[in-house]
């Protein structure tokens, strides 16, 4: 893992621009990685959408499964 991180080649927000699948991103409001980090992503990918879950962690899915399958479904239901 630290060969890969501190390789200056691994990079991978350039490719996130050729995706043109549309993504959902949940991120928690108490999640460990920084909020500016999962926005970043967001924009980076062409036809993405951010959610931020309230009182919620990096493991949404288990922490909040109920608001995390709620979103999964108006996003699913949107398309």
């Amino acid at each position: 893992m630290n060969d890969t991180w501190s390789s200056p080649e691994y990079d991978l927000h350039p490719k996130l621009k050729s995706l043109r699948i549309p993504t959902l991103i949940i991120y928690g409001d108490h999640d460990f990685i920084p909020a500016v980090t999962a926005e970043h992503i967001t924009h980076a990918l062409p036809n993405a959408r951010m959610v931020t879950l309230k009182d919620c962690g990096h493991f949404s899915y288990l922490e909040c499964p109920v608001s995390v399958r709620e979103q999964i479904d108006a996003f699913f239901s949107a398309k």
